[in-house]
């Protein structure tokens, strides 16, 4: 048993399971470290006890390789913790805080469970891994008590109470606690914004390469900071699994590495060689797909191996800035000077992580200090740059005004030469121009019946012929509907020729608004006749169609009293329809159409008919 008492300032610690703090002030909390009785769980025995069969074993670590019962414990399994804390009787309020344990507890305060982190099991199909940093409030105390912690682990190469236990009073235990989650907050702050900004730089040039690794660096490590301590990450992503979030914890570290390595080398091509950067990247690389494929329990085995390949690339790095100040590369002093508070912090992170020191993760810390003189040295170029413009200015505006008098003068003189040549060629553009407007709208008017607006015989003929090759190519029907006003003579001679022309207009208008498809055409056949060409429609929808027409044109209720059919005007229609082959041409629906006007007009007029041997 060890006493604070003759042992101010230094760190009190347990000894063989107990930790006597009866002469501690408690002015702040302290780590539960140093000797723990440790039990094997190879049963269920909810009667256990640390006066069982135990051992000493040291907290914070792992139980892996100390011996229990002459034989090394392995990583997986299970078993007890037990540390008697015997405490001053004075008033107060006790708390414990938990960070994280390999892989699942439960915690007993004399033998009453108090909380849990997974689920603690012997079986390996029942154990459950989770990481989740806790604070347990116990309460007033009386002088003694006694703590038990079983711990499982079956995912993990190393199970245990492998970081430090903090007890103390419950207010010093909360304050420190919101203490961390600022400190954390503002690291990861920090990192976000300046690895957003770095990625804006790069976005705003194409030879910024050197932002690029780096704002993709800060990120990195920003995410590291929500992965570690209070691991923030599981707190905005609760159904994130304790194996993914192991997995992302390994990837920041794994590939923080090669990227900032990167990131230096496109600073200092010199001094860094080329197949070294290779092969950094390409080793980085294996251990990258290690954790991406495989289980937490195989690729944390790498760790003790990327640490000190890690370490070789951070004194490589050491050495090539030391040469790179040496031969005054502009910049080496400040980054060398923020890269060793990176390596400081990165070894602590190393020895943090192996139990040597108890200092907690710093290499955020480290990195701010990195990151803060990377800004001075940006604020440096920057107005070196600026200054460099403003010579660059002043030298341009006095050989703009050197020039300026001769650009005047040979500018007159251009000017005139101009003048003519630029009017004369004014002219020519104007004339083209309207000649090419003249020569479209005469090309309009070409196909365009002058009196309906809709398409004349020529163009009725260039579509038919255009259609039939195509309806030719894809073996599909084509087909022809000829319309033909009743006894439209009897219409001029009662009304006249211009109520005849009125009358062309409005029954042009109702054929051609009664077919909606951008391919069908409306065209006037001649005279009265009316022509619609429809590409791709079978014999029955060709009658829909010219019976909707003639509906509409029925319904248009154009008075001709002195028509035998009725005293309104109406159409005759004759539809054809075919597929056409090689050995026709597109005059043969045609002819059929007209084959079957002629029926609908002998058959008494105002009605469709349908040509059916040319099918």
């Amino acid at each position: 048993m060890i006493s604070c008492s003759g042992n101010a300032g230094k760190k009190p610690l347990a000894e063989n399971g107990i930790l006597d703090l009866r002469d501690y002030k408690f002015d702040h909390h302290l780590r539960l470290d140093g000797e723990w009785r440790f039990v094997w769980r190879d049963s269920s025995s909810s009667a256990l006890a640390s006066t069982d069969d135990h051992i000493n074993i040291q907290v914070p670590d792992s139980w892996k390789g100390f011996r229990y019962n002459g034989a090394k414990l392995p990583g997986h399994g299970a078993g007890s913790y037990f540390l008697t804390i015997i405490i001053p009787e004075q008033p107060a309020s006790y708390a414990l805080k938990f960070r994280t344990a390999g892989t699942a507890y439960n915690l007993f305060v004399d033998e009453n469970l108090v909380g849990s982190v997974g689920i603690y099991s012997i079986d390996s199909s029942m154990s459950h891994p989770q990481y989740e940093p806790k604070i347990y409030n116990l309460g007033s105390l009386s002088n003694q008590l006694t703590l038990r912690i079983d711990v499982s682990n079956f995912d993990h190469r190393l199970g245990g109470l492998w970081e430090s236990i903090y007890f103390g009073t419950t207010e010093d235990i909360q304050q420190a606690r919101e203490k961390q989650v600022a400190m954390a907050l503002f690291m990861f702050g920090t990192m976000f914004v300046m690895g957003i900004y770095h990625l804006g730089v790069f976005s705003l040039s194409t030879r910024g390469r050197t932002a690029l690794y780096f704002g993709i660096f800060c990120l990195i490590i920003g995410l590291r900071t929500l992965t570690t301590g209070e691991i923030f990450l599981h707190q905005l992503w609760p159904a994130l699994s304790w194996q993914q979030l192991v997995k992302i914890e390994y990837l920041t570290f794994y590939t923080g590495i090669p990227i900032f390595f990167l990131f230096v080398r496109l600073q200092f091509p010199d001094e860094i060689n080329l197949r070294v950067s290779q092969a950094v990247v390409g080793i980085s690389t294996l251990f990258v797909l290690l954790v991406l494929f495989t289980r937490v329990d195989t690729f944390s085995l790498s760790q003790p191996y990327f640490q000190p390949f890690s370490l070789l690339i951070m004194i490589y790095i050491v050495y090539a800035l030391v040469l790179a100040f040496i031969r005054g590369e502009e910049g080496s002093t400040m980054v060398l000077i923020g890269f060793l508070a990176l390596v400081v912090t990165f070894l602590n992170d190393m020895l943090y992580i192996a139990n040597v020191v108890h200092t907690g993760y710093l290499i955020s810390l480290g990195l701010l200090i990195f990151i803060l003189t990377q800004a001075f040295l940006i604020s440096i170029r920057f107005s070196k740059a600026y200054t460099t413009i403003e010579l660059q200015r002043t030298k341009l505006e006095r050989t703009n005004a050197a020039y300026q008098s001769e650009i005047e003068s040979r500018k007159s003189a251009e000017l005139e030469v101009l003048k003519h040549k630029e009017h004369l060629e004014e002219l020519v553009e104007d004339r083209t121009a309207e000649l090419q407007i003249a020569n479209e709208r005469l090309k309009e008017l070409s196909r365009v019946d002058g009196l309906t607006g809709i398409a004349n015989r020529r163009r009725l003929d260039e579509e038919l012929d255009r259609e039939w090759k195509r309806m030719l190519r894809e073996k599909r029907p084509l087909s022809v509907v000829l319309c033909d006003i009743d006894h439209f003579k009897y219409y001029n001679d009662t009304y006249g020729h211009q109520r005849g022309d009125d009358c062309l207009v409005s029954v042009a208008t109702a054929i051609k608004d009664s077919v909606n498809r951008p391919g069908d055409l409306t065209a006037r056949y001649g005279g009265e006749e009316f022509c619609l060409v429809l590409p791709e429609t079978a014999g029955p929808g060709a009658i829909r169609i010219a019976e909707l027409v003639r509906k509409n044109v029925l319904e248009l209720n154009l008075e001709h009293k002195s028509s035998p059919v009725a005293k309104m005007v109406t159409l005759s229609l004759g539809v054809a329809t075919m597929i056409p082959n090689k050995g026709s041409q597109p005059l043969v629906l045609l002819e059929a159409a007209d084959r079957a006007l002629y029926q609908a007009k002998g058959n008494g007029r105002n009605r469709v008919e349908q040509n059916l041997t040319e099918e």
